[in-house]
């Protein structure tokens, strides 16, 4: 061995092994500081840089929305309606990874329809205008495909992952939903329900994803170890369960096995990942995936907000208008350290919170990239960014509150009940 060195005993190559591996614990723990890590229970990394969505999808091994894919769907959309006008979010590029989703396009092509499945983790009675992203894009789909829509509202998740009170969580899963009913969704063609009601009727296909799974591969993929209680490690398969069309035979009452498309944001994709591995095997056709970017939180772009943040670090759907504008005045500035060079160098739109925020809720793209380049050139300052973008919020929140207000405790039960949700024969 041409590293062995006679002169050296067995202790001085133990020293020597232990100062290499220290110095790689290093460059792995700085490398994780400076890069953003991406799971289903959170996202953390530097708040002055924008994660790297690139390598989010390497690590997931997502596909990326290219031009070809995304010449698919406008097709799609443009044989439902002739329209050829895309969503801002497929625009810009916030719904930015897919998986499978050309199938779901070519049953459209095919005079065929499929449903659409998201969903809620109810962990408190309102939610945030992160959570408001991919509930946004679901709409833009229902209202493009003419398509049905289930929603899973996991309230056992957090029960097991949050701990949190049962009866609580009955009374935050009706506020929820009333939250997401504000969306606009069709409501003849929706049905939500909470796991732990309508647990019979998923339970067979539960069972039957879960004796596809094991333990090893559910812990691999989650990071489950021998401290995680077994709901957990169950749970899983009952996120995946509502993908098979079979788990609703009275809301989807179809002989043959309906396709599924889930948008999401980019971190549930782990789950639907272990689903398409399995749906073959349960002789099911796999869910396609639309997946968004995250919404990030006030104090920096390296993360997403998240109902388990500090308070500072969210806006609320409930926040009024005055709220919002402190908020946002307060929020990561991707501006320069002072007003000269600021002026000189202008400031970095991809770090700066109130740019992303205009990203995911003005609708008009002229503004939004005069908007882009002042601020980057160094001539719209920080503070007209911060201004416009709460006014653009709060616009889009008031207008949110309004049709909330207007939701019933019937619409809720409605919404609850089973029946067909099929807008088609």
């Amino acid at each position: 061995m041409y590293w062995w060195r006679p002169e050296f005993n067995f202790l001085t190559y133990l020293v020597i092994f232990i100062q290499v591996a220290y110095l790689e614990m290093l460059r792995l723990s700085s490398r994780c500081l400076c890069e953003a890590v991406v799971t289903p229970w959170g996202v953390s990394g530097p708040k002055d840089a924008p994660l790297k969505y690139a390598k989010v999808i390497e690590q997931f091994g997502s596909e990326p929305m290219t031009e070809e894919m995304m010449g698919h769907f406008k097709a799609a959309v443009a044989h439902m309606n002739g329209e050829t006008e895309m969503h801002k979010f497929m625009r810009r590029n916030i719904a930015f990874t897919h998986r499978g989703l050309e199938q779901a396009m070519q049953e459209i092509m095919n005079e065929k329809k499929f449903y659409l499945y998201t969903g809620r983790g109810p962990s408190d009675k309102t939610m945030h205008i992160g959570h408001a992203v991919p509930f946004m894009l679901t709409k833009y789909l229902q209202d493009q495909f003419d398509v049905p829509l289930v929603i899973q509202m996991t309230d056992d998740e957090k029960f097991l992952f949050r701990d949190l009170d049962m009866d609580k969580l009955q009374t935050m899963t009706r506020e929820n939903i009333k939250d997401i009913l504000s969306f606009g969704f069709d409501l003849k063609k929706t049905f939500v329900f909470n796991n732990l009601n309508y647990m019979q009727r998923l339970y067979p296909n539960t069972l039957r994803i879960q004796r596809q799974l094991t333990f090893n591969k559910v812990s691999s993929t989650f990071g489950f170890d021998n401290s995680s209680n077994i709901g957990k490690i169950a749970f899983p398969a009952i996120q995946a369960a509502p993908c098979l069309s079979s788990s609703f035979p009275v809301v989807l009452p179809v002989k043959s096995k309906m396709k599924c498309l889930i948008p999401c944001a980019i971190d549930q994709d782990p789950f639907f990942m272990l689903t398409r591995d399995v749906c073959p095997k349960l002789k099911s056709p796999k869910p396609s995936l639309l997946m968004t970017k995250f919404l990030p939180p006030l104090n920096g772009v390296g993360g997403k907000m998240s109902s388990s943040g500090e308070s500072h670090t969210q806006v609320l759907l409930t926040d009024d208008r005055k709220t919002v504008h402190k908020k946002i005045k307060r929020s990561f500035s991707g501006g320069a350290a002072t007003l000269e060079e600021f002026k000189e160098k202008g400031g970095d739109a991809e770090i700066d919170v109130a740019y992303q925020y205009l990203k995911h809720f003005l609708e008009d793209d002229a503004e939004l990239q005069e908007l882009h380049d002042g601020f980057t050139s160094g001539t719209i300052h920080s503070g007209i960014m911060k201004q416009r973008a709460a006014d653009v919020v709060a616009d889009f929140l008031e207008q949110l509150q309004e049709r909330r207000a207007a939701i019933t405790e019937e619409d809720v039960d409605f919404v609850m009940s089973e029946r067909s949700i099929l807008p088609f024969n």
